[in-house]
């Protein structure tokens, strides 16, 4: 799980991807749906399902 936009989201699989200025990033694809693009840079706060 990753905390994104206030609130936990469930990640349903993780690619790496080439950047807009060529630069490499991460893509998330949520189990609720959608994606998300991260620069590979950003910091990301991680959890586990069910953890407090």
């Amino acid at each position: 799980m990753i905390g994104y936009e206030g609130q936990w989201r469930r990640v349903k699989t993780v690619k790496a991807a080439r950047g807009p200025m060529g630069g490499l990033a991460i893509v998330f694809t949520w189990e609720e749906g959608g994606t998300a693009r991260f620069p590979s840079g950003d910091e990301l706060l991680l959890g586990e399902q069910g953890a407090d």
